[in-house]
C-alpha cells in the first residue's frame, strides 16, 4: 500500500490547489527549481524531478517523478522515487477543505518507506497544512549542494 495522508485546512478547494505546486517552497524545501512542465526540487543533498502530468482537474492532479537522486543512508538505490506519482485530491470541507496526498509506488517495499513516510509526515501533514492554514511552515532549508 502506498502513502497516503490527509490534512483538514481552512484555505478553500481553490485556494489549496493554487498554493500547493506555487508556493512549494515555502512548504517543502527552499531550493525549487521551476520548470514550465515541472519542477526540481532539492533538499540536504538530493534531488527529484517532478513532471505536471496532463488530465485531472484543478482540484485531483498527478505529478510523476522523472528523475530522482535521493541520498539516504542504508538506502543503496538512490532513484527509488523514478517512476512514482504524487496523486493530490482536494475536496470541499465545512470551513476549507480536505487534502489527500496519496504517493504512489512508495510503499512498504522501498527501503526508503520509513525515512520517506517520516519525511511526507513532516512535508505535508505538518509543514503544508499549516502554510495552507496560514501558520508558519517548516520547509527544507539546508544549503547542501545536490
Amino acid at each position: 500500500m502506498s502513502y497516503t495522508a490527509t490534512i483538514e485546512t481552512s484555505a478553500s478547494p481553490h485556494q489549496a490547489a493554487r498554493q500547493i505546486p506555487a508556493d512549494l517552497e515555502q512548504w517543502w524545501s527552499t531550493r525549487v527549481d521551476h520548470h514550465s512542465d515541472g519542477f526540481t526540487i532539492r533538499f540536504n543533498n538530493s534531488h527529484a524531478t517532478f513532471a505536471f502530468d496532463a488530465g485531472g482537474t484543478k482540484t485531483h492532479f498527478f505529478w510523476t517523478c522523472t528523475d530522482a537522486h535521493m541520498i539516504i543512508e542504508g538506502v543503496p538505490d538512490p532513484t527509488e522515487w523514478r517512476g512514482t506519482r504524487l496523486v493530490w485530491l482536494i475536496t470541499p470541507a465545512p470551513g476549507g477543505s480536505t487534502v489527500r496526498l496519496t504517493h504512489k509506488g512508495l510503499t512498504p517495499a522501498l527501503p526508503c518507506f520509513d525515512i520517506c513516510q517520516r519525511g511526507w509526515q513532516h512535508f505535508f501533514e505538518t509543514s503544508l497544512r499549516d502554510h495552507l492554514n496560514g501558520a508558519p511552515a517548516a520547509p527544507e532549508t539546508s544549503a547542501g549542494v545536490a
